[in-house]
């Protein structure tokens, strides 16, 4: 009788000590996790101030597509660093196939032609790539 219950509290005392373990071994696991994600995301942010500094460099600016409710002016085109809306007539000519991206690097010259729109003045790609920031 003394056996079992001295082989009882070894068996409590090992659980214990085991889930002491798991709990200790958990928590060092998320810790190390929360430090990946960090370093991935700075890591990120690092190529992309790299990727955009790039593409400034080579002249593009960076630009967002939304959609317009008019037949004429299907798309309207804001520059970051423009206050006035843009129209980009020859838009479909850079994405035939694919569906027209919201964020993107633009080259652009301006047209000396009617508008198309009645708050936004024609422009015309000249070279265009999805942003991804």
């Amino acid at each position: 009788m003394i056996f079992i219950e001295n082989n009882h509290k070894d068996m409590k005392s090992i659980f214990k000590i085991a889930t002491l373990v798991i709990i200790l071994g958990m928590y060092n696991c998320t810790s190390t996790k929360g430090a990946e994600s960090k370093d991935t995301l700075e890591a990120k942010t690092n190529v992309q101030n790299t990727l955009s500094k790039e593409m400034i460099d080579q002249g593009f600016k960076k630009g967002t597509i939304t959609s317009n409710k008019t037949e004429k002016c299907p798309y309207i085109l804001n520059i970051e660093e423009y206050k006035d809306n843009l129209d980009p007539i020859n838009l479909d000519k850079f994405f035939k196939d694919t569906e027209i991206p919201s964020q993107v690097w633009v080259k652009f010259s301006s047209l000396r032609m009617p508008s198309r729109c009645n708050d936004a003045r024609p422009v015309s790609i000249t070279e265009i790539n999805i942003r991804t920031n």
